[in-house]
């Protein structure tokens, strides 16, 4: 037999190995400026002008405020002495404040006191002293009897003024009963009080 006269036509490739030489770095980094790279290039160079013009309108503004703010300078400069003046009036308004809230409301406490005393009783001397929020008063005094130190007592034991109320001693003295009753109230603290 003889054989096929046509050979067979064969293709040999190879899909690994590129057709064409590859290109260079330089060459892909060029092409890829001309084509995508111009457009960040413009957007780049966009923000710079905006940026710079910016600029411009930002030192615009601060100086049309500095000088706004130096023709304010005389005028602030005027206030000084009412600023002055002002402040030393806060300072003493804060510590008439202080004085008011911080002082023993004496004829409060002479008045419960008088309240409180029988006829038959005569104070001799009145002591009160401020603590930290209540005021300590001591009461000497002299009666002529027991009653009417007995009814002193429980007169100032039913005001809610006093509170801790001790009768510290007791002596006879020309017939006269002398006591020393010692006690505490909270109006220490007057809070608000009218001048």
């Amino acid at each position: 037999m003889p054989k096929n006269s046509n050979p067979k036509m064969v293709i040999n490739l190879d899909l690994l190995k590129p057709q064409s030489n590859p290109e260079k770095l330089a060459v892909k980094l060029i092409r890829w400026l001309l084509s995508t790279g111009r457009y960040i290039f413009i957007f780049v160079e966009a923000i710079v002008l905006i940026a710079f013009g910016t600029r411009f309108k930002l030192d615009a503004d601060l100086a049309s405020t500095k000088e706004a703010i130096e023709q304010q300078i005389p005028y602030i400069e005027s206030l000084k002495l009412d600023e002055i003046l002002i402040r030393q009036t806060q300072l003493k308004l804060a510590n008439i404040s202080s004085i008011k809230t911080d002082s023993v409301d004496y004829s409060t406490i002479l008045k419960k006191i008088a309240d409180q005393t029988p006829t038959g009783v005569k104070i001799t001397t009145l002591n009160v002293l401020k603590n930290i929020s209540k005021a300590s008063v001591q009461i000497n005094a002299q009666s002529q009897t027991n009653t009417d130190l007995t009814s002193f007592i429980q007169g100032l034991k039913s005001d809610q003024t006093f509170s801790e109320i001790n009768l510290a001693s007791v002596g006879l003295e020309k017939g006269n009963i002398t006591f020393t009753v010692t006690a505490t109230t909270n109006l220490a603290a007057g809070g608000e009080k009218s001048l």
